[in-house]
């Protein structure tokens, strides 16, 4: 959309996210869920490989920013999970 949100925001977001003293909470509440899981505002996908599958069956991935979802459809993930972005929550995509 912008220099903005299609270069910064995408950095600053993945950056922040490495913080290591928020690994252990991100695991202990990530690794909570159970069953079809919508996240709003995935981001590059840095939550994803604390999905567990099972019992995790699926994760539905929202993220209005193009440049976050091209990095979260790359991110790890746990082996067999699938994630999907539903086109239609995109800026500049119609569903």
């Amino acid at each position: 959309m912008g220099f903005y949100s299609d270069f910064i925001l995408p950095r600053l977001l993945r950056s922040a996210m490495r913080n290591k003293e928020f690994v252990p909470i991100r695991e202990r509440v990530i690794g909570a869920a159970e069953g079809k899981v919508l996240e709003i505002g995935v981001g590059s996908g840095m939550n994803l490989p604390f999905y567990r599958s099972p019992p995790v069956r699926e994760v539905l991935a929202l993220e209005p920013a193009a440049r976050l979802v091209t990095m979260a459809r790359s991110a790890p993930r746990a082996t067999g999970m699938p994630v999907n972005f539903p086109r239609g929550f995109r800026r500049g995509h119609s569903a």
